[in-house]
């Protein structure tokens, strides 16, 4: 098995529908490897590999140089539209062989394992970066960022690396790769981009410790709910807008998700302590005469200030209401992208 085919491209939507379930592969799983002479083989055929993801490469070392808001951004608009080189899990032996023109069809995500039991999944921008992490070589499929967090999403993988073993690399904790999958870019206090080589275990276990997840499932509310929210913030002049979500706090159980309003207000004092009356006083009208509608239903109440926040709300159509929605920035223009604009 020669390089070219352990690389080869496959159409995204295929990969997320023939793989969704096997994305849960068992954290044991490992990726195949080939022979020596394989190897040698894959040497001599880089020609044949998926182009290599080079604006993300750019963008990771000129974060791992000088690490700002700006340059974190440009990573994850880059990790989400560049194609990847996604590790897959050793072929079942046992399994049918594919028909002719259907080559890889059964082919499932590899979940791993490091040494404290965090699973995770691993992915590359480059075969050479492949290489580097797994000289003996293996099996990848390429596929669009976006959509492998999306694959990947519903399985066990607690984090995904992007090129394990080289320097610099990146860690993505679920909470955010959940919000790439959503086209949403993390408001991340800390760089993604690590500068030390590392095991990729030993990374995912790094990422895994003291994180608080964030989501936004759609059920956090139902109608009845959602309209009595909607109808006590909306006329409370201090609240500018809300959005319906969870919280899972750090180190918490994993089914010890929070429902929890997020709210953009003006006029209140910017104290911890007005603030959280402010938002306690919030959830006492919302709850007001309505115990039974929320008796099954607990949730807490709390001021999001964050401006790159409820642009990505609004960008992914998560906002309960906006009395004064943000401007949208305009999407950069990528090298060799023409925009085209028709006359009337």
């Amino acid at each position: 098995m020669v390089l070219k085919k352990l690389f080869g491209k496959r159409d995204a939507d295929t990969a997320a529908e023939k793989s969704g379930s096997e994305a849960g592969t068992p954290a044991s799983a490992k990726t195949a490897s080939v022979n020596e002479e394989a190897t040698e083989q894959a040497s001599a055929s880089d020609s044949s590999e998926p182009k290599a993801a080079e604006y993300l490469e750019l963008a990771m070392v000129e974060n791992a140089r000088n690490d700002t808001p700006d340059s974190r951004r440009k990573v994850y608009q880059e990790l989400l539209f560049s194609e990847l080189l996604l590790a897959l899990a050793e072929p079942d032996p046992n399994a049918a062989a594919p028909v002719a023109g259907e080559q890889g069809s059964n082919m499932s995500v590899a979940i791993l394992q490091n040494s404290a039991g965090t699973p995770f999944a691993a992915a590359f921008t480059s075969g050479a970066a492949a290489r580097r992490w797994r000289p003996d070589g293996g099996q990848y499929v390429s596929v669009r960022g976006q959509d492998i967090f999306k694959l990947l999403e519903p399985s066990p993988a607690e984090v995904i690396v992007i090129n394990a073993g080289s320097a610099p690399f990146v860690i993505l904790p679920k909470v955010e790769y959940r919000q790439l999958a959503m086209g949403i870019v993390p408001q991340s206090g800390q760089s993604p981009v690590q500068i030390a080589t590392g095991q990729a275990g030993e990374a995912a276990e790094e990422a895994e410790d003291g994180q608080m997840q964030v989501a936004f499932p759609p059920d956090v509310f139902n109608d009845e709910q959602k309209a009595q929210a909607h109808t006590i913030m909306s006329a409370n002049t201090n609240i500018e807008a809300a959005v319906l979500g969870a919280i899972l706090p750090p180190n918490g159980a994993k089914d010890a998700w929070v429902r929890t309003i997020f709210l953009r207000v003006a006029g209140v004092p910017e104290t911890a302590d007005a603030m959280q009356q402010f938002c306690s006083s919030v959830r006492g009208e919302i709850v007001a005469d309505k115990t039974d509608l929320f008796e099954q239903t607990p949730f807490e109440v709390g001021v999001m200030p964050d401006p790159g926040f409820w642009q990505a709300m609004h960008q992914n159509g998560i906002i309960l209401f906006d009395k004064n929605p943000p401007p949208m920035p305009q999407p950069e223009a990528k090298d060799g992208v023409v925009e085209a604009h028709l006359e009337a």
